[in-house]
């Protein structure tokens, strides 16, 4: 029986969010939380269970109604898209939900179950090795997850790579030992791309990509990426504001002010921009040991102007300046990371922080106030498969 386990990692934006929606550069790096998946085939069973640690919630797909469902598709659609897959998809999960949990269930819950079964039913219809291809044998997913839940560290996009790969796996893609392969690494992002638009509708790219790939990235919407040659991952600090809030709401926020000032605010792209531009070189450069102390320090100037760019915009939050306060009466530089409003901040950490005293009172300080605090990279491995013992 098919067993084996997959890490996706999250992600942070370390320079260029919301100047990313007017496409100017940005820069992402996976960071050392993640998702981590575990799949098990069951001989004998015919169902797929789902275990969501994350969304405290577990979710059954009947073989057979999942069977059925693939031959009405095919026999409907014979030259098959995703949008009617998806479609489709979206009907028939809802009413299985309203027959299992009622008509009212969670949001998250219910986008959860729509990537699922939208990307299992997509890799099974595309089965390289059996055209008409249907699952014959249960399985078990348990998903267990680092990242909070729309908190701008990915969580969406980490879950569809991680559920994009299994089900690639299941479906005779490819195998556990040839994922790393180009042709299969572009697969998994395409179809983490496609659980992207169930959660956010229009996404970017940017976090199914720098999830799938790992290390650090320069992405430019509509013109893809560049991977960033670094020398080894950034130490850094995520602090959790605890504040929740809503992309959409605030992506809107700064469409609203850029039209009100356009020209104001495309001086701000502009020096967006140039900040990515001068801040590649020094990440790439940062660890051979070479004037790393100046590196450092100009990366640490660069958060500064970064973040008070971002504040101009009106995206902070008082947690979040709460949190720079903390951080800098410390000696450490912060910014926020994704769109703001509350979600994390980076601090940068030097070369052995955890021999600096300041350090400890600084985490100890973040934490008597009530944040979230995670010692961490940002620039390591992507996502992973290895094998899993019982």
């Amino acid at each position: 029986m098919l067993k084996f386990q997959v890490h996706s990692p999250g992600k942070v934006i370390l320079h260029g969010e919301h100047a990313v929606v007017y496409q100017r550069p940005a820069l992402a790096a996976v960071v050392g939380l993640g998702t981590t998946l575990k799949f098990r085939q069951q001989a004998g069973s015919q169902v797929a269970s789902f275990q969501l640690e994350a969304l405290n919630c577990t979710l059954e797909i009947q073989l057979a109604e999942f069977n059925a469902f693939l031959a009405d598709f095919r026999s409907k659609n014979p030259a098959d898209s995703n949008a009617k897959l998806l479609e489709a998809v979206r009907a028939e999960v809802a009413q299985q939900l309203e027959r299992s949990v009622g008509s009212n269930p969670k949001q998250h819950t219910q986008r959860a179950f729509v990537s699922i079964y939208y990307l299992l039913a997509g890799a099974v219809l595309s089965s390289p090795t059996d055209p008409q291809m249907t699952l014959q044998t249960g399985f078990q997913v348990q998903v267990d997850s680092g990242l909070n839940v729309g908190a701008g560290l990915g969580s969406s996009a980490s879950f569809g790579a991680a559920l994009a790969t299994t089900f690639l796996i299941l479906a005779g893609h490819f195998d556990r030992e040839s994922y790393l392969q180009d042709e299969n690494q572009a697969l998994i992002s395409t179809w983490a791309f496609e659980s992207e638009r169930v959660n956010h509708g229009n996404p970017s790219g940017l976090d199914n990509t720098v999830c799938t790939y790992g290390g650090m990235l320069r992405y430019v919407k509509g013109q893809g990426f560049q991977s960033l040659k670094i020398q080894k991952p950034l130490s850094i600090l995520l602090v959790d504001s605890r504040v929740s809030r809503s992309t959409a709401d605030i992506v809107a926020k700064v469409r609203h002010l850029a039209e009100g000032f356009p020209q104001l605010i495309e001086a701000i792209w502009q020096a967006c921009e140039e900040l990515v531009t001068a801040a590649v070189p020094l990440y790439e450069s940062f660890g051979n040991a070479q004037d790393d102390s100046a590196k450092f320090e100009k990366l640490e100037r660069l958060f500064q102007i970064n973040n008070d760019l971002l504040k101009a915009i009106g995206v902070s939050h008082p947690k979040l300046e709460q949190i720079f306060t903390i951080a800098f009466k410390r000696g450490f530089f912060s910014k926020l990371t994704g769109a703001g409003a509350g979600g994390y901040v980076i601090v940068l950490l030097p070369e052995n922080y955890e021999q600096n005293e300041v350090y400890w009172k600084l985490k100890e300080e973040l934490e008597s106030a009530g944040f979230g605090v995670h010692v961490t990279t940002a620039g390591g491995v992507g996502l992973r498969v290895s094998s899993l013992d019982d």
